[in-house]
Order: structure tokens, then C-alpha cells, then sequence
């Protein structure tokens, strides 16, 4: 499997994960993610990606039924960040989450 299509498939994982059972299921995914797929060296960044990509997906979708521009400008200005802060954190969240987990499950190197 390329790894473009295991990110894409992480990233499906992560979107349809989070709509069933919450923020918390982007670390258990990954955890399953990196375990199932031992083989794969780039696990711990694809896990990343893969969950950044379905959370930003999952903004896409919320950005068509409601303002998430405004909240996101709102936010960011309560947080004080940059109006494209609240973006950011919203991303690197997932991200985060599934890195940490991928990298303290992730098997042993034979090395």
C-alpha cells in the first residue's frame, strides 16, 4: 500500500472515528494504526497526517452547515492568536495525539 493511500485511509479512519466516538478515539486509532501495520517506517507520520487531513476534513464539512469561520475568528481572538490560529490548533491536535500515541506503541525496532 502507497504511502498516500495509507494516509488518506488514517485520515478516513480518524473523521469517521471522531464523529462515532469523540476526540479520544484519534489516540486509539493510532495506536491500532501503528500495531496493525508494524512494517511501516513512516507510521508515526502517517498517523499524523492521516489524522490532521480527516479533522480538516471534518472542518470542510462543518464549514458548509454552519459559521466556522466566525467561531474560529472568535476564538482565535479570545485565545489571542493570529485569526488563522484556531485552524492551526485545531489541526495540530489530532496530530499531536496520534503522533504521541503512535510513537509510545509502536513495536521495537529489530535494530
Amino acid at each position: 500500500m502507497s504511502r498516500a493511500l495509507r494516509i488518506a485511509v488514517f485520515a478516513a479512519l480518524t473523521a469517521a472515528g471522531t464523529v462515532v466516538g469523540g476526540w479520544w478515539s484519534v489516540p486509539v486509532l493510532a495506536v491500532l494504526w501503528v500495531r496493525v501495520l508494524p512494517s511501516d517506517r513512516h507510521g508515526v507520520a502517517n498517523s499524523a497526517i492521516g489524522a490532521a487531513i480527516g479533522w480538516l476534513v471534518l472542518l470542510g464539512i462543518a464549514a458548509l452547515h454552519g459559521p466556522v469561520a466566525t467561531v474560529a475568528r472568535v476564538l482565535s481572538a479570545v485565545l489571542e492568536l493570529p485569526p488563522w490560529g484556531f485552524f492551526l490548533a485545531t489541526l495540530l491536535f489530532p496530530a499531536a495525539l496520534a503522533a504521541l500515541a503512535a510513537i509510545l506503541t509502536r513495536p521495537a525496532s529489530g535494530t
